[in-house]
């Protein structure tokens, strides 16, 4: 397919959060090759024959079949809870949805390892390609002198989040203060947790908290684990990935932070790690060679 306009008319459509800030990131991209266009509704308004490609990020896989008909490339891109709600589909439903991700002209992409390799047990291949926004920070905040965690446990999702496991640790280190974020303002009836309601902005608690643990049912690429680390912050989750600590239940996690507890260091290969894994520059990048590669094929 050759760009008559000398750049890439990319369809946007899907989760808003990420959509408009992946479009706003192409839109500034440094070589200036990309044309992209949000959509929050995808209607009979649209010229969908002005567009290069369709990028859709994780909205409802159907829509994966309005697009096909216009013989363009599509690219899905899975951020965390989809991958959840396919795996745990039916039979019948799971297969279904297989035949259009499985089509000949879609590209399926994910936001971290543990979605590619979870795709991949259901003979589904995909391609990483982080979905983020951040901003670094030239040092690393100096460890604050007293040893504290930090915690995101959404109200409405606390079973979800493993809030209890969170409130066992805190009730067996007494002496450790325990900041649970997105609970919403509640009394647990132990002197050491601090609750809040949702912050957008949570650098205060990066600064002034040792580590963060994170325990989900299913995760995607949290935002927040990538914050923690770029402020130099030793992360527990019970997810893999570089430099933070493996966790998979109670005692393990009570190990690892007894231990933070007593030897704890700025988490500096963490750091470097996410300013170099996950710059946008790069990241847009690999996505603008992806685009060509589509765009070659056609």
């Amino acid at each position: 397919m050759s760009i008559k306009s000398g750049k890439i008319k990319i369809l946007l459509h899907g989760e808003s959060y990420h959509t408009k800030i992946f479009c706003e990131q192409l839109e500034n991209y440094k070589k200036g090759v990309f044309e992209p266009k949000y959509y929050d509704r995808l209607d009979s308004k649209i010229d969908y024959d002005l567009f290069d490609l369709f990028h859709l990020i994780s909205p409802p896989l159907p829509v994966i079949k309005k697009l096909k008909k216009f013989n363009r490339p599509i690219i899905y891109h899975w951020i965390g809870t989809d991958v959840y709600r396919f795996l745990n589909d039916s039979i019948i439903k799971r297969s279904l949805k297989k035949r259009l991700i499985k089509s000949a002209n879609v590209k399926n992409l994910v936001v971290s390892k543990n979605l590619k390799d979870e795709l991949k047990q259901l003979n589904i291949s995909s391609k990483i390609l982080p979905l983020v926004k951040l901003k670094f920070t030239d040092e690393i905040p100096p460890l604050p002198e007293k040893f504290s965690v930090l915690a995101y446990i959404p109200a409405n999702r606390w079973e979800y989040y493993k809030g209890d496991i969170i409130l066992q640790l805190a009730a067996k280190m007494p002496e450790t203060e325990f900041h649970i974020v997105a609970s919403g303002e509640k009394d647990f009836k132990l002197n050491n947790v601090f609750t809040y309601n949702f912050i957008e902005d949570l650098t205060p608690f990066y600064t002034s908290c040792s580590v963060l643990i994170r325990l989900t049912v299913h995760d995607g690429l949290p935002k927040m684990i990538l914050e923690a680390l770029s402020y130099g912050r030793e992360v527990l989750w019970n997810w893999s990935f570089p430099h933070c600590h493996k966790v998979t239940n109670p005692e393990e996690c009570m190990d690892v932070l007894q231990n933070l507890k007593v030897n704890l260091y700025p988490n500096t290969a963490g750091k470097e790690f996410v300013e170099k894994k996950f710059n946008t520059d790069n990241i847009i990048d690999e996505y603008f060679n992806l685009c060509r590669e589509l765009l070659a094929t056609k």
